[in-house]
């Protein structure tokens, strides 16, 4: 597979190195070399791209152009616009999109600040003028594409960061308020970006969840449809095995129904791994500590299976001076050999992560048979003579848990505990919070040597709900963002950080949401149990109307002094609606 991917990009390879050759300001900047890769991608988007036949195209950062070329076949735009900067080196080659007879393509070269500003494109009649509408219908009149994958760079927002977590801010931004290009009705963008940056925009797990990732779940969908293997994403932290399994069943369930496939040689390693669940290797054929299912997490999971093939087809032996198979003692003074030595230190890894893991887990079943048990109270009537012992039973074994959990002497577990029992409570929610579990199928894996310079990079759908779930009023999504922003602070505070925000928050503004209360929405029967980073769009919806109601909020000048956390362009005057009436 992956020769052949290489042959197939190696003429726009040198495209690509040609044209940056004398440019070293466009060095960094990353493009999809792959004919093959285009097809596939477009393959798992052409039904839900029918709509935009004829529509207006604006792609940002087109690069050599195949992936504008490709898409271009699919939805005959009526217009393709291709934005590049002031001096960029993929003029000659988009030329050639351009000077094609009959040809819809039109190049422009246009600095940053210009990219986003539709007034622009209208003033050059290349969009019609966009009336503010609140319509909440998708505007299939126009797609934009964007490619995000270069160093990081300043933009209107005049903070530097990740460069897709910036445009996607603004998006957002103009999103919330209808202005923009969404000024007609919400659009949809496919956006290119390096893999890590994906982290912030489509977590994987609640401890990543972020104030951008939140703000895409309250208006959009967005879809991973193309991706990369998971050490392209760094060493981030990853979720228990378990959930990350019944994820992967629940998803290969839909694409079954949906009749949607991966290609041979794009499937996933989880993809693969439960794929394969009943051929894992046994005790009895790798030797005598087996890597299980669970625990193909790490870079040296593998190795160690090499290691116990190899140890137990003979290929090396104990020590020097034993053959290999002899599984007798070593003589006195021989020095075991390198290789044995690795395998039994890998062994003694996966002895002490299991220990650690069996415990969080026991910890786990504990905190869930609780939980079990508060439901049962919770629906018992209120002089139903047993509700009061059990709920005396609930809060004896919750402090004797919560005891025991704290004196355990590993600060993995401590912190795994934590950790997993939200992620858990998380995915089992309908739908599931994170974006990522309610995915549609399987992103297609990439491979580096398909972009060019080579490194990872993902294609995101991002497309906007429709209907929209919670309608805002442009003061109203301003104050949204804005107690966004307060309660992000620190995502794993509880929402007793309220009173940080005004002196008696908590007590006025938590009654007023009752989801924050319902397990089954998402909340905890015990509202101080509930850290920000699980927090729903429901939930944010919620304390940003019960805040507008509520007679003893602060005025604006205080609420935005105690925020700490906003970004520059969420600064807002008009929050307080009642004091203004």
């Amino acid at each position: 597979m992956a020769s052949a991917i290489q042959r197939a990009s190696q003429l726009f390879v040198q495209i690509a190195k040609s044209l940056r050759h004398r440019h070293s300001a466009f060095r960094q900047r990353t493009d999809i070399v792959s004919p093959h890769l285009c097809d596939e991608a477009l393959q798992r988007l052409a039904p839900s791209l029918q709509a935009y036949k004829g529509c207006t195209v604006i792609d940002i950062n087109p690069g050599i152009g195949l992936w504008s070329s490709k898409i271009h076949k699919i939805i005959q735009p009526g217009r393709h616009l291709l934005v590049e900067p002031p001096n960029s080196p993929f003029v000659p080659q988009l030329k050639t999109l351009v000077e094609r007879q009959d040809s819809r393509y039109q190049l422009l070269n246009w600095e940053d600040k210009y990219v986003w500003d539709p007034d622009r494109y209208i003033s050059e009649d290349l969009l019609p003028a966009l009336e503010a509408s609140e319509s909440q219908e998708p505007n299939h009149s126009i797609l934009v594409l964007a490619n995000a994958a270069m160093s990081p760079n300043k933009t209107r927002m005049r903070k530097t960061g990740a460069r897709s977590h910036l445009m996607l801010m603004d998006w957002m931004h103009d999103l919330r308020r209808r202005s923009g290009f969404h000024a007609g009705g919400p659009v949809r963008m496919l956006l290119w970006c390096p893999a890590k940056e994906t982290t912030g925009i489509l977590p994987r797990t609640i401890l990543y969840r972020s104030k951008l990732s939140i703000s895409l779940e309250t208006a959009c969908h967005v879809e991973e449809i193309v991706g990369s293997d998971e050490t392209a994403r760094g060493k981030q932290r990853k979720r228990n095995q378990n959930v990350e399994l019944m994820s992967e069943r629940q998803v290969l369930e839909r694409m079954r129904v949906s009749g949607i496939a991966l290609p041979a040689g794009r499937e996933t390693e989880i993809y693969k791994q439960v794929q394969e669940e009943d051929t894992h290797p046994r005790k009895d054929e790798v030797g005598d500590e087996a890597v299980g299912p669970q625990l193909r997490t790490r870079g040296w999971h593998q190795e160690l299976q090499d290691l116990q093939l190899r140890f137990a087809a003979h290929e090396f032996a104990k020590a020097h001076g034993m053959l290999p198979g002899d599984k007798g003692i070593k003589p006195r003074g021989a020095k075991s050999t390198p290789e044995y030595l690795r395998m039994k230190e890998l062994e003694r890894n996966i002895r002490h992560i299991q220990k650690r893991t069996d415990t969080t887990e026991q910890f786990l079943q504990e905190y869930f048979e609780v939980d079990r048990l508060y439901a049962q109270a919770q629906d018992l009537p209120l002089d139903d003579p047993q509700r009061r012992p059990l709920l005396q039973e609930i809060q004896a074994r919750k402090e004797n848990l919560q005891a025991r959990v704290d004196s355990n002497q590993s600060p993995h577990v401590r912190e795994e505990y934590v950790n997993f029992k939200h992620d858990r409570k998380a995915f089992r929610q309908d739908p599931p919070l994170l974006m990522w579990d309610q995915r549609r199928a399987d992103p297609l894996r990439a491979y580096d040597e398909e972009f060019y310079p080579e490194t990872s990079l993902c294609l995101l759908d991002v497309e906007p709900k429709h209907p929209h779930p919670f309608s805002l009023s442009q003061e109203e999504g301003n104050l949204f963002a804005t107690l966004l922003a307060i309660l992000w602070h620190n995502p794993k505070d509880n929402l007793t950080a309220l009173d940080q925000i005004a002196p008696g928050a908590f007590e006025a503004l938590v009654p007023k949401v009752p989801a924050l209360s319902d397990p089954s929405r998402g909340g905890e029967w015990d509202v101080r149990e509930l850290p920000m980073n699980r927090l729903t769009p429901e939930m944010v919806y919620g304390l940003t109307k019960a805040w507008i109601d509520w007679p003893f909020k602060p005025d604006a000048a205080a609420l935005l002094r105690r925020g700490r956390a906003f970004d520059e362009d969420e600064a807002i005057p008009d929050i307080n609606m009642r004091q203004k009436r």
